[in-house]
Protein backbone atom coordinates (compact mmCIF):
# COMPACT_ATOMS: atom_id res chain seq x y z
CA UNK A 1 0.00 0.00 0.00
CA UNK A 2 2.95 2.37 0.63
CA UNK A 3 4.00 2.52 -3.42
CA UNK A 4 0.65 2.67 -4.07
CA UNK A 5 -0.05 5.72 -1.24
CA UNK A 6 2.79 7.37 -2.71
CA UNK A 7 2.23 7.37 -6.76
CA UNK A 8 -1.23 8.82 -5.82
CA UNK A 9 0.16 11.40 -3.64
CA UNK A 10 2.66 12.36 -6.62
CA UNK A 11 0.16 12.20 -9.29
CA UNK A 12 -3.41 12.72 -7.89
CA UNK A 13 -4.11 13.58 -11.45
CA UNK A 14 -2.85 9.88 -12.59
CA UNK A 15 -3.57 7.63 -9.66
CA UNK A 16 -5.73 6.57 -7.05
CA UNK A 17 -5.11 4.29 -4.00
CA UNK A 18 -7.96 1.48 -2.80
CA UNK A 19 -6.59 -0.92 0.01
CA UNK A 20 -7.36 -4.22 -0.69
CA UNK A 21 -8.10 -5.18 2.75
CA UNK A 22 -10.55 -1.96 2.77
CA UNK A 23 -12.96 -3.85 0.35
CA UNK A 24 -13.66 -2.41 -3.52
CA UNK A 25 -15.74 -0.06 -3.40
CA UNK A 26 -13.04 2.63 -3.99
CA UNK A 27 -11.51 0.77 -6.92
CA UNK A 28 -15.15 0.92 -8.39
CA UNK A 29 -15.41 4.45 -8.14
CA UNK A 30 -11.91 4.55 -9.66
CA UNK A 31 -12.72 2.51 -12.53
CA UNK A 32 -15.93 4.62 -13.09
CA UNK A 33 -13.87 7.85 -13.45
CA UNK A 34 -11.95 5.94 -15.90
CA UNK A 35 -9.17 5.37 -13.78
CA UNK A 36 -6.65 2.30 -15.12
CA UNK A 37 -6.99 -0.51 -12.38
CA UNK A 38 -3.07 -1.77 -11.06
CA UNK A 39 -2.99 -4.89 -8.61
CA UNK A 40 0.12 -4.00 -6.44
CA UNK A 41 0.81 -6.59 -4.48
CA UNK A 42 2.99 -6.91 -1.75
CA UNK A 43 3.90 -10.61 -1.94
CA UNK A 44 3.07 -14.33 -3.18
CA UNK A 45 -0.23 -14.17 -1.36
CA UNK A 46 -1.15 -11.71 -3.99
CA UNK A 47 -4.25 -10.11 -1.82
CA UNK A 48 -4.86 -7.38 -4.21
CA UNK A 49 -5.59 -9.02 -6.70
CA UNK A 50 -7.69 -11.60 -5.03
CA UNK A 51 -9.79 -9.05 -3.80
CA UNK A 52 -10.52 -7.59 -7.52
CA UNK A 53 -10.94 -11.23 -8.89
CA UNK A 54 -13.61 -11.87 -5.95
CA UNK A 55 -15.51 -8.33 -6.93
CA UNK A 56 -15.33 -9.24 -10.40
CA UNK A 57 -13.27 -6.31 -11.54
CA UNK A 58 -10.06 -6.84 -13.83
CA UNK A 59 -6.99 -5.24 -13.13
CA UNK A 60 -4.92 -3.79 -16.59
CA UNK A 61 -1.85 -3.83 -14.94
CA UNK A 62 -0.82 -6.31 -11.65
CA UNK A 63 2.24 -5.96 -10.28
CA UNK A 64 4.30 -7.20 -7.58
CA UNK A 65 6.55 -5.40 -5.34
CA UNK A 66 9.11 -8.63 -4.09
CA UNK A 67 9.29 -9.33 -8.10
CA UNK A 68 10.75 -5.76 -8.48
CA UNK A 69 13.27 -6.00 -5.92
CA UNK A 70 11.20 -4.41 -3.29
CA UNK A 71 11.21 -6.16 -0.23
CA UNK A 72 8.24 -6.13 1.94
CA UNK A 73 8.71 -3.99 5.11
CA UNK A 74 6.42 -2.51 7.40
CA UNK A 75 4.99 0.63 5.81
CA UNK A 76 6.95 2.92 7.78
CA UNK A 77 9.92 1.57 6.81
CA UNK A 78 9.27 2.56 3.82
CA UNK A 79 11.14 5.71 1.92
CA UNK A 80 9.57 6.86 -1.44
CA UNK A 81 13.17 8.43 -2.06
CA UNK A 82 15.06 5.79 -1.73
CA UNK A 83 12.70 3.27 -3.85
CA UNK A 84 12.78 5.91 -6.68
CA UNK A 85 16.51 5.97 -6.18
CA UNK A 86 17.27 2.44 -5.94
CA UNK A 87 14.95 -0.29 -7.49
CA UNK A 88 14.50 -0.45 -11.08
CA UNK A 89 11.20 -1.84 -10.45
CA UNK A 90 9.79 1.56 -10.10
CA UNK A 91 10.76 3.04 -13.22
CA UNK A 92 8.37 -0.11 -14.56
CA UNK A 93 5.84 1.10 -12.89
CA UNK A 94 5.67 4.72 -13.93
CA UNK A 95 6.51 3.59 -17.44
CA UNK A 96 3.10 1.07 -17.31
CA UNK A 97 0.85 3.57 -16.49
Amino acid sequence: MQAASTLTFRRPDIYRAAAAHKGVEATENAASESFRIMALDGCTDRCDTKKLDEAGIQADVSLMVTELGIEKTRPSDVNPEYIEKNYPGYKRIKSII
